[in-house]
């Protein structure tokens, strides 16, 4: 009988061993189907993410498209008033570049270009504000206009070259500056020439 004792205790150690081990496996499934779940959620919240960026690039196409020609048409009649048989038309050319500083602004938001550094001093100008001068502005303006279209980015939407995306952030924010600055300069040449 001592010998069917030993049995029936290893018996019964075998048995909570083999319960607590059960137990364990069951704990270790539990909490690997949460791991898994986890897992689930994330990837499901990563994908909800991206599809909601491709709809949101998508459907701002169509604006960032406008914009795009918009700039381009605009360029075009500041550069006709450039010929030298024509005066400048300081009210259109303000409201002119008040469109295209606009535009740009939303296209680098709209893109996603990256907004130049706060500077706490805004730049001195020590040239003196004539045509002559403004002319000279908005030649610089449409050197970066032209590079600017001409961008890479542009020709393929697929591209992610950090050089060609940092260019066309750059020019965006010297068309935003030009812009800006002509605009200044031609309300105040207008006045000018009013008085």
């Amino acid at each position: 009988m001592s010998n069917w004792r030993k049995i029936a205790k290893r018996s019964v150690v075998l048995f909570c061993v083999m319960l607590t081990v059960a137990a364990a496996a069951r704990s270790q499934t539990r909490e690997n189907n949460r791991t898994l779940d986890e897992y689930d959620r994330t990837l499901n919240v990563m994908k909800n993410d991206a599809k909601a960026a491709r709809e949101r690039r998508r459907s701002l196409f169509p604006q960032i498209n406008e914009d795009f020609r918009r700039i381009q048409m605009i360029h075009n009649e500041i550069v006709r008033m450039l010929q030298p048989d024509k005066g400048l038309n300081y009210d259109r050319l303000a409201d002119l570049t008040n469109d295209i500083k606009k535009r740009s602004e939303r296209l680098r938001e709209n893109l996603a270009l990256p907004q130049p550094e706060k500077t706490d001093t805004p730049p001195t100008r020590s040239e003196a504000i004539d045509e002559a001068h403004l002319k000279k502005t908005i030649a610089d303006l449409h050197d970066v206009i032209v590079s600017f279209v001409a961008n890479p980015i542009f020709k393929n939407l697929g591209v992610v070259d950090a050089k060609v995306v940092d260019a066309a952030g750059d020019n965006l924010n010297d068309i935003i500056d030009l812009s800006e600055e002509i605009k200044r300069e031609a309300k105040l040449l207008g006045k000018t020439a009013k008085n």
